[in-house]
C-alpha cells in the first residue's frame, strides 16, 4: 500500500507522545514536537530556506552529475521510482495520459511522508537528540537523515548539503515547520512531470 511505512512511523511518534506525556493535549503535541504556525515575515523565510536546500539538491545533482549517475547505474532504484520521476508514460501501473485521478495518487503519500517522517525524526527524535548532543545535534541529525536516504544512494548524495542546513535551521529556531514546508516542496517536484505526462 503506497505510503504505508510512513503511517507506520506516524503511528510510532504518536504512541512514543503517549508514553511520555501520559495525556492528549493539543496544545502540548504542538509544544512538545514543535509545530509552530508560520505567518507574516516566517512565511517568507520558510519559502527561502526551501529554496536553499531544493539548490543544494540540484547543485550537487548538477555539479557531481558524474558521480551521481555512476552511483545510480551502481544501485539502479525500483521501476516506480523512475515512473514517480516521471521517467515513464506510467504510474504505479497506470497510464498518465489523461487520468487526473493519479495527481491525487502521487499527492496521497507524500502527505503521509511529511507527516510521519517530520513527526517522528524533527518532532520527536530532534528534541530528544539534543538532550545529548547539545548544539552539535543538527550535524547528527542532519548525517542521521541522510543516511535514512541510503536505500537509493544517488539521492543520498543529493540530499546531504540540504539535511544539514535544514537541520541546523530547525534547531536554530526549535520549529519543525520549516522542515515541513521544504520536505513538501522538494517531495513535490516529480508532481510537474505527473502533469506533463497526464496532459500528454
Amino acid at each position: 500500500m503506497l505510503g504505508s511505512p510512513h503511517v507506520l512511523f506516524f503511528a510510532v511518534a504518536l504512541i512514543a507522545y503517549r508514553k511520555e506525556a501520559g495525556a492528549w493535549s493539543w496544545n502540548h503535541f504542538c509544544k512538545r514536537f514543535r509545530l509552530h504556525t508560520i505567518k507574516g515575515k516566517s512565511i517568507f523565510l520558510a519559502l527561502l530556506y526551501a529554496a536553499i536546500s531544493i539548490g543544494s539538491y540540484v547543485a550537487v545533482f548538477t555539479l557531481g552529475k558524474p558521480l551521481v549517475q555512476w552511483v545510480y547505474d551502481l544501485f539502479p532504484p525500483p521501476a516506480v521510482i523512475n515512473e514517480i520521476m516521471g521517467k515513464r508514460p506510467m504510474f504505479v501501473g497506470f497510464e498518465l495520459s489523461g487520468n487526473w485521478w493519479l495527481l491525487g495518487l502521487f499527492f496521497y503519500p507524500i502527505f503521509l511522508q511529511c507527516d510521519g517522517e517530520e513527526l517522528l525524526w524533527r518532532g520527536y527524535l530532534f528534541p530528544r537528540q539534543e538532550l545529548t548532543h547539545g548544539k552539535h545535534t543538527w550535524v547528527v541529525h542532519g548525517l542521521l537523515w541522510t543516511g535514512f536516504h541510503l536505500f537509493a544512494p544517488y539521492n543520498a548524495l543529493m540530499v546531504l548539503p540540504g539535511a544539514l542546513f535544514m537541520s541546523y535551521i530547525v534547531q536554530r529556531y526549535r520549529n519543525t515547520s520549516y522542515f515541513i514546508v521544504e520536505h513538501a516542496l522538494i517531495n513535490a517536484i516529480p508532481g510537474i512531470g505527473i502533469v506533463a505526462g497526464i496532459m500528454g
